[in-house]
């Protein structure tokens, strides 16, 4: 048995050691949803870091990088944004106190915001799952042969395993461990591999000119197309505002919001470097359709198996943090937000919890089969992304930054958003549209899923304003609520 496929078997031991040890701990859904409310700042911050650097960096980002170079950073500048965004957010969304996103939507707007925005969610979050599993996947296929559909299997059962079994409880506790690995990974990493290629000097000379550019090669428009998914994704995301639903207080939450951020450059940074460094080591990775694996090959063939090893204990940590807690999310959505609110208040707070794993189980499976309808994972993770910032984030901002927005004009945005992704993705998937494309337009038709923000968040701004603007001002006690707690 070789090393690299001991460590992702120790890994994969320790992964379910704590899932076990934290089960035992969970007795109600405050518990299993937002981890008793407890979780201090440093454990905040590593949370953060790994549940926000998934397979879309390890396999999507890395794959751009590799690519296009540098400029594959348009991405993460969308989420470092973002992140400054939430930072004036956090204390406000602490202090409001719920259990979800759609919480959030029902307070601000309505019934019928929570529901749709909980539909959203659900999309968005198992898309993202799903391509979690395959970044698993392609771990096990590298280190110890495993065929890529067995290995989505095995990494699918093992991510619904981990997340059921003590929810918010165990994925703070893994994260702690998950954050601190995919840090040490990537750090080590970097300088090894520019070591072993030459140095900064070489490594400059042997670049081509599109990959140390701005746009790399594109242009701003293609900068937009990538940039925006990231920081609407992230102003929308439903894992997120459930850490901070879970920080001990207003205070903790705003504090992880800055170690956040930096946290997130280190990251972001060190993987588009990797990816840029592995285009050298691996040139032949792009003409074989293996761009997306190349921080895996890296670790595998371009490292000391020490790192090599660190690297890819790091690679699983980004996968299976990520998966736990986009699956987590949305089946909290459907136990809190459909479920419980069906039933009423006659359910036992341990059946809840049971409700809540089976949700998960659902969901890990459905995610599987999601994986059938995208031929990459940057085309996955931006469809993904743009479910959640076109369908929720408009709605979620105006909540908490403008006083004028109504609860129709909430509504409207959500849908709108919804249905603009879904619309968009199928007439760029449309053969006329391609043969277009790929004859008679600068974009060629295979990249047409990176610009699928544009029409998407475009229809649900519009309707989100226009709506508003047409409808009476909300009464004070629908926005109060949100503009309290500035600091």
């Amino acid at each position: 048995m070789n090393v690299y496929l001991i460590t992702v078997l120790l890994y994969l031991t320790l992964m379910v050691g704590i899932g076990v040890w934290r089960s035992l701990r969970v007795r109600d859904q405050r518990d299993f949803m937002v981890a008793e409310r407890h979780v201090s700042t440093f454990m905040m911050v590593m949370t953060l870091i790994a549940t926000w650097t998934g397979a879309g960096s390890l396999i999507g980002g890395a794959g751009l990088a590799y690519r296009q170079g540098f400029s594959e950073l348009w991405m993460s500048v969308g989420a470092w944004i973002a992140i400054l965004v939430v930072y004036r957010l956090a204390g406000r969304v602490r202090h409001i106190a719920e259990y979800t996103l759609p919480d959030i939507l029902e307070k601000r707007y309505n019934k019928a915001a929570r529901l749709l925005g909980s539909l959203a969610l659900i999309i968005g979050c198992t898309t993202i799952v799903g391509y979690q599993f395959k970044g698993g996947a392609y771990v096990l296929e590298l280190v110890a042969g495993i065929p890529w559909q067995s290995g989505v299997a095995l990494m699918a059962a093992m991510a619904i395993l981990l997340t059921s079994l003590a929810g918010m409880k165990s994925i703070v506790a893994l994260d702690l461990l998950n954050g601190m690995m995919i840090l040490a990974g990537i750090i080590i990493a970097v300088p090894l591999l520019m070591v072993d290629l030459g140095g900064p000097t070489a490594i400059a000379a042997a670049l081509p000119a599109t990959h140390v550019s701005i746009f790399g090669g594109r242009n701003v428009i293609w900068a937009a197309a990538v940039f925006f998914p990231v920081f609407m994704l992230l102003l929308g995301e439903p894992s997120m505002y459930q850490k901070f639903f879970s920080a001990k207080d207003e205070h903790t939450a705003r504090r992880a919001a800055i170690g956040w951020v930096i946290g997130i450059i280190i990251v972001d940074v060190l993987i588009c470097t990797l990816a840029v460094l592995g285009s050298l080591k691996f040139p032949n990775l792009g003409a074989e359709g293996h761009a997306e694996r190349v921080i895996l090959d890296i670790a595998r063939s371009g490292l000391p198996p020490w790192a090599g090893c660190l690297l890819l204990a790091a690679g699983m940590s980004i996968v299976f943090s990520t998966a736990n807690s986009f699956l987590l999310a949305p089946a909290t959505n459907i136990t809190h937000d459909i479920i419980q609110r069906l039933a009423g208040s006659g359910i036992s707070q341990r059946v809840i919890v049971v409700i809540n794993r089976c949700c998960i189980v659902v969901l890990g499976v459905i995610a599987y089969f999601l994986l059938t309808h995208f031929t990459n994972v940057l085309t996955m993770a931006l469809t993904a992304y743009t479910m959640i910032g076109a369908g929720l984030t408009p709605a979620i901002l105006a909540a908490f930054f403008w006083k004028r927005v109504t609860t129709a004009g909430g509504i409207a945005s959500i849908l709108g958003g919804m249905l603009g992704t879904i619309a968009t993705k199928i007439v760029f998937d449309l053969p006329a549209v391609q043969a277009y494309f790929d004859g008679c337009y600068a974009i060629p038709a295979d990249e047409l899923g990176e610009y699928i923000i544009i029409p998407a968040f475009a229809l649900a701004a519009v309707l989100l304003i226009a709506v508003s603007l047409l409808g009476k001002k909300p009464p004070e006690e629908k926005w109060r609520p949100f503009f309290e707690g500035r600091s």
